[in-house]
């Protein structure tokens, strides 16, 4: 096999088979986010460091081809304290979210872009930006894998 034909093979391959890319190249392929995600850790303002959430706090957040919605909630008492959603893209490694909708006090946001820089590291997906009332934001979430025993 020639070197064309191989680098053309590889080449369709890194196009078509969902999640890959090739090396270095920075971008987040469009089917990638579609899941069930949970945060991590979260970086705010000028903040050196990430913080793991503290124990009363818990936060989802839920992609579909083409809308999010995040919550949090505490875990113990199953209330929701804050969300967000509506629709979203994703444009190589821009992630941009545009609520439609938010919990009391969240409301400055609703119709205007947030846009963060998305990076996928394994089961990992990190997100940092600016919000549109000019607070940094980092935010880590890992997937939720399916539970092949849920009914």
């Amino acid at each position: 096999m020639n070197k064309f034909v191989a680098a053309t093979i590889i080449s369709l391959a890194l196009t078509t088979i969902p999640g890959a890319e090739a090396p270095g190249a920075g971008k987040v392929p469009a089917t990638a986010l579609v899941g069930t995600w949970e945060m991590v850790s979260t970086k705010n303002g000028d903040a050196t460091g990430s913080s793991p959430l503290p124990e009363n706090l818990k936060a989802m957040k839920f992609i579909t081809p083409t809308h999010f919605i995040w919550a949090h909630f505490d875990p113990k008492t199953k209330k929701i304290s804050n969300s967000m959603g509506g629709t979203y893209s994703l444009s190589g490694s821009t992630y941009t979210e545009k609520p439609e909708f938010a919990f009391e006090g969240m409301e400055e946001f609703v119709g205007k872009e947030q846009k963060f820089t998305a990076k996928l590291d394994g089961d990992k997906w990190i997100h940092s930006g600016e919000l549109s009332n000019g607070v940094k934001l980092e935010e880590t979430w890992r997937r939720v894998k399916a539970d092949a025993t849920a009914k």
